[in-house]
């Protein structure tokens, strides 16, 4: 610093002195040079461009700046200006001495970041274990029944008490159950006469009505015969009614034109018989014959001549015809005789047929009553097998009593080592069939019934192991069950009930008292991990914040896999051997700010 001041003192001759300034203008200006210096450090540091090599550049470019501008003013000063000049020389040797004290230590120091907490990503297992509370209860608990209504010889428990498997507990009156039993036998006896009785007489109407059945089938079969014969008679009734009255109308049409045959000939005859009169009176007349009588005498004769002449034709074909409509009037005659027995004939079969069909109506109303009658009687197959199932019932009844009085008289024997936790049965008192005498639950078959959130129900599944203690004793313990409906405990919240079966129970187990309980989740082994506290969450999922190796700030996207209350599985997102901030970071500090990693 004295060495840059010799030299402003060898050059002072050269340079051209200015009047100084006042010295509290001179203190102002510092100040703002300072403070205009400490902003454009704190700018170029945030830049990430403020170094030290650049420091050096600039003050080099501003000493050569000011060299050069030495050289321009080489005319020499007046004493005055000299004077001047040595106090502004003093003065910017303060100015230097101060920027040597106070800028350049900043200038050159090293720069300070904020320190964050941070935590390697590495291989690891992640386990997950819930912890939590639950009530000692038996997994198998009976409570006996009296198999008889008898009344109880012995019997002496009291809740609390220990049983042993195989224990007899509880016995009848023996008297009593020998009394029941045969009353039992009895019973089935008089359902199996009843069920016999029944489907005796239910078979005969079976008989029965397949007899009537069947006579209806050969009785419908003949009124079918017989329908089919009536109409068989009357077609023949109808054909020969029609043949009877076409044999009568050819007949008639037969015997007029004989009529009219007889006629023609005897109209002949009759105008043979005038012409012969005419003539007899002409010739016989004396009359002139130029008179006029004569002449009508002869016209008389030739008129009945005419009327003979046109009378003869039809006369003489008539007479020819005779004999051959006399031949077809007596067979046509004969024809209808043959019809008219034959007609008679079909008539008196059909007057028969038609009473041999009553009679076949007759007897099928009959046999059609004796089938309705057999029929309702006859029991339907549903019937039957209601009788059989009542009588097998009854039958498996008075068995089953048999076998409950024969079970009663081997007395209630325990299944089951146990403890006492309920009694109903009294010594000399009555039992009723089904009745309630005492409770046993199993002190070998325990679980533990604990209550877990929707936040744990994720973690925990059949199967998982667990560590029971009770009562200053551990266990080892299996979650066997898992309810499927949740319920509100007593905060409101839904809970769902866990069990956990105690694997070696011995006889410090105790029914009803609280135990804890550790279960062990779910477990990830060699994968990449990082403690549970890095993990963040945001709208676009988890995150975490990585240092870089230049000290940047970075914040990567992670997805999570397990997560337990000391670690996280990372299953994408993160490398092995990232630095991973654990500690929260503080306002200011973001994505891109530079930081001094620590281990946590």
């Amino acid at each position: 610093m004295f060495g840059k001041k010799k030299k402003f003192e060898e050059d002072s001759e050269t340079m051209t002195y200015l009047e100084p300034e006042p010295e509290e203008s001179q203190k102002s200006l510092l100040d703002e040079w300072e403070e205009d210096q400490e902003a454009q450090a704190e700018k170029e540091r945030k830049k990430g461009l403020f170094g030290k090599g650049r420091k050096i550049r600039e003050m080099k470019e501003g000493k050569e700046k000011k060299e050069k501008k030495e050289k321009k003013e080489k005319a020499p000063l007046t004493p005055e200006q000299k004077k001047k000049r040595k106090k502004r020389i003093i003065i910017g040797g303060i100015v230097a001495a101060l920027l040597a004290v106070t800028v350049l230590p900043r200038l050159f120091a090293p720069e300070i970041l904020p320190v964050v907490t941070v935590a390697e990503a590495s291989l690891g297992t992640v386990q997950q274990v819930i912890d939590g509370s639950g009530t000692v209860q038996s997994e198998e608990v009976k409570t006996y029944f009296s198999p008889v209504a008898a009344t109880v010889d012995s019997f002496s428990l009291k809740v609390g008490d220990t049983v042993e498997a195989g224990e007899t507990l509880l016995t009848y009156d023996a008297a009593e159950l020998d009394e029941l039993y045969r009353q039992a036998e009895l019973t089935g006896s008089a359902a199996n006469y009843s069920y016999q009785d029944s489907i005796s007489k239910d078979n005969e109407n079976v008989a029965e009505y397949n007899r009537s059945t069947a006579a209806l089938d050969i009785i419908n079969r003949q009124l079918d015969e017989e329908d089919d014969n009536l109409d068989h008679l009357n077609d023949r009734v109808r054909e020969y009614t029609g043949y009877q009255g076409d044999s009568a109308n050819k007949l008639a049409s037969l015997k007029e034109q004989q009529a009219q045959a007889q006629a023609a000939v005897a109209a002949l005859e009759e105008k043979n018989a005038a012409l012969k009169s005419a003539q007899t009176a002409l010739e016989s007349s004396t009359l002139d014959p130029a008179s006029e009588e004569y002449k009508m005498l002869q016209d008389a004769v030739t008129v009945a001549q005419a009327a003979v002449d046109e009378a003869a034709p039809a006369a003489q074909e008539a007479q020819a015809k005779l004999p051959e409509l006399e031949k077809s009037i007596q067979a046509e005659q004969d024809n209808y005789n043959n019809i008219v027995i034959k007609l008679d004939e079909y008539q008196g079969r059909l007057e028969d047929s038609q009473e041999n069909k009553q009679k076949l109506e007759s007897s099928k109303a009959e046999e059609e009553g004796i089938q309705d009658s057999t029929d309702a009687a006859i029991l339907s197959s549903a019937a039957r097998s209601e009788l059989a199932a009542n009588k097998n019932l009854s039958d498996l009844n008075a068995q089953m009593t048999k076998d409950d009085i024969t079970e009663g008289k081997e007395g209630i024997k325990a299944e089951f080592s146990g403890v006492v936790t309920s009694v109903s049965a009294v010594p000399g008192g009555p039992a009723a069939k089904g009745g309630e005498l005492f409770t046993v639950a199993s002190n070998e078959d325990v679980v533990v019934e604990m209550s877990i959130t929707k936040y744990d129900l994720e973690k925990m599944a059949e199967g998982q192991t667990a560590v029971v203690t009770l009562a200053g004793h551990e266990y080892s313990g299996t979650v066997t069950s898992l309810s499927r409906i949740a319920e509100a405990n007593a905060q409101g919240t839904p809970v769902v009930t866990a069990q956990i079966k105690i694997d070696n129970p011995d006889e410090n187990i105790y029914l009803g008292l609280e135990a804890t309980v550790s279960v062990n989740g779910q477990e990830a082994a060699d994968v990449l991990v990082v403690p549970t506290e890095c993990i963040n969450s945001g709208q676009d999922g988890s995150f975490c914040y990585v240092v870089q190796e230049d000290g940047t700030l970075v914040r990567k996207n992670v997805e999570t896999g397990l997560s337990a209350d000391d670690y996280t599985e990372i299953k994408s997102g993160l490398e092995f051997g990232d630095r991973v901030v654990s500690g929260g970071i503080t306002a200011g500090i973001q994505e891109g700010t530079r930081v001094t990693p620590v281990e946590g």
